[in-house]
């Protein structure tokens, strides 16, 4: 993720959604998460892999589509909010009791101390129900 602060595309992109928002940081996480949700189509993988922001981005160019699942998105999401100053981390959530294996990603960011969940991948305001939970900071 770190080697993609490094991109033009996302540092474009980055300062066009804080030029949306550039003194209310609250409103700005929500035009973030705004726009990613407009342009998101969730793709399931037969075999796991992580997408670049960058590739992604590409994608957007291309198509006009974000097109991934919730780690790819995810990565994409943090990527930019760490680009805009706030911090961030991924949760990764067991939704099943009997499966030992962590099966759906989302990104909480910090906004004055407050850790806000963000998860393009499902509908806005929603609640997630898990049986476990870990926090993996960026």
């Amino acid at each position: 993720m770190l080697e993609s602060l490094q991109s033009v595309k996302l540092a474009k992109l980055a300062s066009m959604l804080y030029m949306k928002s550039p003194t209310n940081k609250r409103n700005l996480l929500s035009v973030v998460d705004g726009y990613l949700r407009d342009r998101f189509v969730y793709q399931s993988e037969a075999i796991e892999t992580l997408l670049y922001p960058d590739y992604m981005l590409n994608g957007l160019e291309i198509s006009g589509r974000l097109v991934g699942d919730c780690d790819d998105i995810s990565t994409l999401h943090a990527t930019l909010l760490t680009a805009l100053g706030f911090p961030v981390r991924f949760v990764a959530i067991r939704s099943t009791y009997t499966d030992p294996n962590y099966d759906h990603v989302y990104l909480e960011a910090n906004n004055d101390g407050d850790w806000i969940m963000y998860d393009v991948t499902i509908p806005l305001n929603s609640t997630i129900e898990y049986f476990s939970r870990l926090n993996i900071p960026v």
